[in-house]
């Protein structure tokens, strides 16, 4: 049986203090969630705020492998939120985000991008990222 983040981190929820605060109830959400049932939205958001990151890898990898180029806000900006990610986390994904940057680069190639710097940013992000992963594990 898969646990939640809050299971798996100890974490306590925010306790509602009469206030509208939509992070305090996002974060509480996602508490409650499994791994598995992290979506895109969450997934960025917490690799944003570098919250419980060793899952939102983890997460975003699998999501990465399945789509390069998935997105929230625009095409590849989870692999951009992964590549701004906790350095110390990152690290212990590089094996399995090595797979994921050459079929990256290989399917942006021929994937019709909304506009060509939108297609050069992209190339640029998965450049960057493998050359750090060389750099790291050489």
């Amino acid at each position: 049986m898969s646990r939640t983040l809050r299971e798996i981190y100890e974490y306590d929820l925010i306790e509602d203090d009469g206030l509208d605060y939509t992070v305090d109830e996002w974060f509480n959400t996602i508490m409650e969630k499994t791994k598995d049932q992290l979506s895109l939205a969450d997934v960025s958001r917490m690799l944003r705020q570098r919250i419980c990151s060793r899952i939102a890898m983890k997460r975003a990898i699998e999501m990465l492998s399945d789509d390069p180029f998935v997105g929230e806000m625009f095409e590849g900006q989870l692999m951009f939120n992964l590549y701004k990610g906790k350095e110390k986390y990152l690290r212990l994904f590089y094996p399995q985000m090595s797979n994921v940057l050459e079929k990256a680069g290989t399917m942006a190639k021929c994937h019709h991008f909304d506009s060509e710097d939108g297609k050069q940013e992209y190339i640029s992000i998965i450049s960057k990222f493998a050359q750090k992963i060389k750099e790291e594990t050489a």
